[in-house]
């Protein structure tokens, strides 16, 4: 089609087009992707509170242990879970699944020689170990077989903290970062079932969600077996509950009705928060929906009112040679045109929004914020993309049902 008939078949078709509804379809559209977009950003900015780097599990979980009461204190009372309490926990219906610390049956002590040798400063340890598959640290600084003399260890970052905030502080020594900590070679000294051997330790990870030192499941096993001691093998003191839904307010009714067992919800309280805002989330973005079908609804209104204005024109249109695809083009570019301009403006409305709530995140101890407004600007083009696509598709259905005139 020549350009100049282009431009003709244009100002023809344009003919019975309100502007008035196109404008209260932009508004409509405008408000509802607004707060879409809106939403979907906020969401992507506050997601960086609730994924902390030091972040050691991949889900929602509590630690559960027994009181240790006075009795305990003189070997008189069991802490550990028998299997029918554990399977009572496990038949809860906010229960995902149950997993337990395993702790070390040996003797650990831990030296600091920058020469290597088993002399020096030292310390008394502990070590424990979680299934790997709750773990999100599975690089290859966690693993570990029988051919390796280096242990690889979690610390929690509490013990960081502590020594820079508090010890550091006091005696006037320098603070340390969680590189330089990293970056320290350690001897460690297993002993126990009449066997003594040496290792080498390094720090690979901090935790902020348990107080534990942590190593590789593989390497417990194998050491319980060189080292450890038989007496209480069998005994879990410690389980680790994952929950589908840490705001289930039956996780409360239950653990209410168990006066002996200690919950340890570190994570609760944020896993509450995180599922509230989630919750918040969604319902902002199902409104805004909710306000985009009447706007979507009203430009199907214009599309049908448009068509059948111009049903006869449209007609006399194809017995002149003029194809449908060439009809349905003008329409089609003023939907894309429309969209892509109330999605332009819905970004930088966000744009804006987010100017005013960035400040109050970075108070809440954001800091490296990364914004979110790169992932809901390519949100915002699927988004418009598939609205528009559904306008074309209709506005070729429309003229797809154009009746030809009768000839004569």
């Amino acid at each position: 089609m020549k350009l100049k008939h282009r431009f003709s078949l244009i100002k023809l078709l344009r003919q019975n087009i309100s502007i008035l509804q196109l404008s209260g379809y932009a508004f409509a559209a405008l408000t509802g992707m607004s707060i879409i977009f809106a939403a979907f950003c906020f969401s992507k900015d506050i997601k960086p509170l609730f994924s902390s780097e030091n972040r050691l599990f991949t889900k929602d979980f509590m630690v559960v242990n027994k009181k240790v009461s006075v009795f305990a204190s003189f070997g008189k009372s069991n802490t550990a879970f028998s299997q029918q309490e554990i399977e009572e926990i496990r038949k809860q219906e906010f229960v995902s699944s149950i997993s337990y610390f395993t702790p070390c049956r040996f003797q650990v002590r831990a030296y600091m020689n920058p020469d290597g040798g088993i002399s020096g400063l030292s310390t008394d340890l502990f070590f424990e170990s979680v299934p790997n598959r709750l773990l999100d640290k599975k690089g290859k600084d966690w693993q570990w077989n029988e051919e390796s003399r280096m242990i690889p260890i979690i610390i929690p970052q509490d013990y960081v903290n502590l020594y820079n905030f508090g010890f550091a502080s006091s005696q006037h020594l320098p603070q340390i970062s969680e590189g330089i900590v990293q970056q320290v070679v350690f001897q460690i000294l297993l002993e126990g079932n009449g066997k003594r051997e040496a290792f080498t330790g390094r720090i690979v990870g901090f935790s902020n969600d348990l107080n534990t030192i942590l190593v590789p499941e593989s390497f417990m096993q194998w050491a319980n077996k060189q080292f450890g001691s038989s007496i209480n093998a069998d005994n879990i003191s410690r389980l680790i509950v994952e929950v589908k839904n840490p705001a289930d307010p039956k996780i409360t009714e239950f653990f209410a009705s168990k006066p002996d067992y200690v919950v340890n919800d570190n994570k609760g309280e944020q896993g509450k928060l995180s599922y509230f805002l989630t919750l918040l989330i969604i319902a902002v973005m199902i409104a805004g929906g909710l306000v985009m079908l009447p706007s979507i609804g009203l430009m199907l209104l214009s599309i049908n009112l448009i068509v059948y204005k111009n049903e006869k024109t449209l007609g006399n249109l194809v017995l002149l040679g003029y194809r449908r695809s060439h009809l349905a083009r003008p329409y089609c570019l003023l939907v894309l045109t429309l969209n892509i301009l109330v999605g332009a403006l819905a970004i930088i409305i966000v744009h804006y929004i987010q100017n005013l709530y960035v400040p109050r995140l970075k108070i809440l101890g954001l800091e490296n914020f990364s914004s979110g407004l790169t992932s809901t600007t390519i949100f915002a083009l699927i988004f418009i993309l598939t609205i528009t696509m559904f306008n074309i598709f209709w506005i070729w259905r429309k003229i797809g049902k154009i009746k030809i005139p009768a000839k004569g």
